[in-house]
C-alpha cells in the first residue's frame, strides 16, 4: 500500500470513530486508534477492526472473510430465503453482504451492540441478545460467524425448530474465567461432538465440517447436511 492509500485509510477510520466511537468501550477504542494503519490484507485481526475495514471497503478481497463465508452459505444453502444471523457484531457486515445478494427473502441479525442504521428493506436489525426463547417466524436458516458464547444457542435453536444452520467456530472464543472448558481446543471439540448428536436426533441429517482457506483449521465451519 502506498503512502496516499495509507493516509486515506487512516482518515476514513478516524472519521468513522468520530461518528461511531460511542459503540466501543475504552479498551477497544485504544486498540482501534493504535491500529489505524493496519495491513488490510490480514485475516486474523479482531472483529471490531475487521468489520470497520470491510464497512469502509478497505479490506482486501483475500482477507474479506465475510464475503468468503457468504459465498459458502450461498453454495450450500442458497441465500434467497429467510435467514437469521446471531451475533452480527457492532457492524452487521455479513448480513449486509447477504441482504444485497438476496433476490427474495430476508435476513434478520441480532446483537446487543449493533449500530441501528439501515437502508435495505430485506435487512432487519435487532439490537438485543438472541436466546433459545427468542421468537422467530418463518426462518429457514440460522447462521453465525464466530459467535462465541452464542454458538450453542444457535445449534440448540436450529435443532429445536428443525432448521438448517451453519456456523464458523472461533477457537479463541473463550474470553472469561467462568467457562467450564479447559481450553479453546476442548471448546471446539465439545461443540462439534454435541452438535453431531443433536443434528441426528433432530432429523437434520448429519453434521459436516469444512474450512475457509483464509482462516485455516483453527476456525472450523460446521453445518447440517440432509
Amino acid at each position: 500500500m502506498d503512502k496516499n492509500e495509507k493516509l486515506k485509510q487512516i482518515r476514513l477510520i478516524k472519521n468513522y470513530l468520530e461518528k461511531y466511537g460511542k459503540y466501543y468501550d475504552e479498551l477497544e477504542l485504544l486498540y482501534l486508534k493504535d491500529n489505524l494503519d493496519t495491513d488490510t490484507s490480514l485475516t486474523l485481526i479482531p472483529d471490531i477492526l475487521r468489520q470497520i475495514l470491510a464497512e469502509l471497503n478497505l479490506l482486501k478481497d483475500e482477507a474479506n472473510v465475510y464475503k468468503q463465508f457468504a459465498n459458502l452459505v450461498q453454495n450450500i444453502y442458497g441465500l434467497d430465503k429467510n435467514i437469521v444471523e446471531v451475533g452480527g457484531g457492532v457492524i452487521p457486515v455479513l448480513s449486509k453482504i447477504i441482504a444485497l445478494r438476496q433476490k427474495k427473502g430476508t435476513i434478520t441479525v441480532y446483537d446487543p451492540r449493533i449500530i441501528e442504521e439501515n437502508s435495505l428493506s430485506n435487512l432487519i436489525l435487532k439490537k438485543e441478545e438472541f436466546t433459545e426463547k427468542t421468537k422467530t417466524i418463518n426462518t429457514d436458516l440460522f447462521i453465525g460467524f464466530m459467535p462465541r458464547e452464542a454458538t450453542e444457542v444457535i445449534i440448540n435453536k436450529a435443532c429445536l425448530e428443525r432448521k438448517d444452520f451453519i456456523i464458523t467456530l472461533c477457537s479463541d472464543g473463550l474470553n472469561d474465567d467462568e467457562s467450564y472448558y479447559e481450553d479453546n481446543d476442548e471448546f471446539v471439540h465439545s461443540i462439534v461432538c454435541s452438535a453431531k448428536r443433536k443434528v441426528i436426533d433432530s432429523g437434520l441429517g448429519e453434521l459436516e465440517k469444512t474450512y475457509l482457506k483464509s482462516l485455516g483449521e483453527e476456525y472450523p465451519i460446521i453445518y447440517n447436511k440432509k
